[in-house]
């Protein structure tokens, strides 16, 4: 493991490159300078100021002139209002600016996500921006609740994966893992593929930008938005782990399927990732929660929901009971690279691995279990146990008791710590609920006026309820058929009753023609009734 001790705890090392120093209180922000969601909680206006300070913190401006910037990674959880005090109405209209519905149904169909609803919080993926970057988008909006629009993340998890002195443990990780798939398929790499394959994991990493997509948004000077860049994949998580010294935990599918939903491919994704490559006592106990559909990651955020009897938890065990596959588990060392399958973990290793990264709590699927406030449940504890001592017992949870818990009724859960929030997560909650019920207003969610529409116009009219009311007792009139032939000259959209929407057979003529006037339109028919008469 590499020694830490003269490193800031709980800190991660990004260069100056690209970083945005932080502005003065009084100083105009340039919203320029900064690419905005189209909604979210950074969305609204006065928060706009608050995550630009906010980003601007997380960079220390005291480190030597020598050394990398340091960003400090608290055990910050982000969370989602209470939406259930909200009215119906914008309740919806809030879990669609907020919550990635379409991620949500696919895994809870696939029984992955939110089976422990009975006995653990629920759990909601928030909306993420799909550009390539959504792992740490997802990462930041998982502790911060903003994007990481700066790409703060991303290139310290480039910059880690180029300089770390982990970096070769993770190379031996991966190589292993990935060894075990080839040999699935018969393909056998040799070292200068090795090195070529690794090279370009670490490429996937950078922020230069995949491709570069121009759009009305692009700014005055010519700078692009909507920069596109390289996914990324299950070793990426792993670095991210270690980078934020904080165990992930990934909720997702195990197979992917096609429309019909047969089975494709499986999807490796899924798991826990823990930073092996330091000691527990300098990570955090608490797990980022990420979800993972359809080649896209988003973040996964419990709500803040009073006097709930739910534990802040998520199981370690899927819904048949099975643990959570530990990704990358084993570093082979430098002597042989061809993996043993003796080193495979056992049962035994597995809970010993996760017992020493985690808070590992014992809860009854049955919901009997004793409510500790919203910090959630801890055995038969209550309220009298403090985190400190929540953390010490369930450290020295023996491996037998873990296993007996295991095949018994209970289900083995990682403990979230949901008090650590971020300073301004109060502030930006309150702001963007406030900016959002402006947009609801003027939405059709509020919008409770009868109104008449123009087919499929987007263009109504209103009407008062009495109106609304009479017209809706009127006799339905079976409208008339158009037979005047002069509006063909073009395909209108009141218009169509050319079966096949022929174009007038004069040729290059770019108008369409009636069955009335021979198949010729308007124009050109009235010009061949002149030759006729001539």
């Amino acid at each position: 493991m590499e020694d830490t001790s003269s490193l800031p705890k709980n800190a991660i090392f990004i260069p100056l490159s690209g970083t945005t120093p932080p502005q003065h209180p009084d100083e105009p922000f340039d919203a320029n300078a900064y690419k905005t969601l189209k909604r979210g909680i950074s969305r609204a206006t006065d928060n706009v100021n608050i995550v630009s300070q906010a980003r601007s913190e997380l960079v220390l401006v005291d480190s030597a002139e020598d050394e990398l910037p340091v960003v400090e990674t608290p055990v910050y959880t982000f969370m989602l209002p209470d939406l259930a005090a909200l009215e119906e109405k914008f309740r919806l209209f809030i879990e669609k600016d907020l919550i990635a519905v379409a991620m949500q149904n696919s895994l809870e169909n696939a029984n992955r996500l939110n089976w422990w609803s009975g006995f653990c919080q629920k759990l909601w993926p928030l909306s993420t921006s799909g550009d390539g970057n959504c792992l740490l988008h997802a990462a930041s909006l998982g502790m911060w609740g903003f994007h990481d629009r700066l790409l703060c993340l991303r290139r310290t998890l480039h910059t880690f994966l180029s300089t770390s002195l982990v970096r070769e443990a993770l190379w031996r990780r991966w190589r292993r893992q990935q060894t075990i798939l080839n040999s699935q398929f018969g393909l056998v790499y040799t070292e200068q593929e090795w090195r070529r394959e690794w090279n370009a994991i670490v490429s996937m990493a950078s922020t230069v930008p995949r491709m570069r997509r121009h759009s009305i948004s692009s700014t005055a000077n010519g700078e692009t938005e909507g920069d596109i860049y390289e996914s990324l994949e299950e070793i990426h998580v792993l670095a991210l782990a270690h980078i934020l010294r904080r165990p992930i935990i990934v909720v997702a599918d195990t197979i992917l399927k096609d429309m019909n939903g047969e089975a494709l491919a499986p999807i490796q994704f899924g798991g826990v990732y823990l930073p092996f490559e330091y000691f527990s006592s300098d990570c955090h106990r608490s797990p980022l929660l990420l979800a993972y559909d359809g080649g896209h990651f988003s973040a996964l955020v419990a709500m803040e929901t009073p006097n709930s009897v739910l534990s802040s938890a998520v199981p370690l065990v899927d819904s048949n009971g099975d643990l959570l596959p530990i990704q990358f588990p084993i570093d082979p060392g430098t002597t042989d690279q061809t993996p043993d399958k003796n080193q495979d973990l056992s049962f035994t290793d597995s809970l010993t691995m996760l017992n020493e990264y985690l808070d590992i709590v014992k809860l009854d699927p049955q919901g009997n279990n004793e409510s500790s406030g919203k910090n959630g449940l801890f055995g038969s504890l209550g309220r009298s146990v403090g985190n400190k001592l929540k953390s010490k017992l369930s450290r020295t949870n023996s491996i037998k008791n873990l296993t007996v818990a295991l095949q018994s009724k209970y289900t083995l859960c990682a403990l979230i710590n949901t008090d650590k929030k971020h300073e301004y997560h109060d502030v930006m909650i309150k702001n963007y609920l406030q900016t959002a019920a402006e947009r609801f207003r003027l939405s059709p969610y509020a919008d409770q006026t009868p109104r008449y529409g123009a087919g499929k116009s987007r263009f109504y009219t209103e009407v008062d309820s009495e109106s609304h009311i009479k017209v809706g007792q009127m006799t339905p009139v079976k409208a008339t058929t158009n037979v005047d032939s002069t509006l063909y000259l073009s395909k209108s959209t009141f218009y169509d009753t050319v079966p096949e929407g022929e174009p007038c057979r004069v040729e290059e003529c770019p108008f369409f023609g009636s069955p009335a006037t021979k198949n010729l339109c308007s124009k050109c028919y009235q010009q061949h009734q002149q030759q006729q008469n001539d």
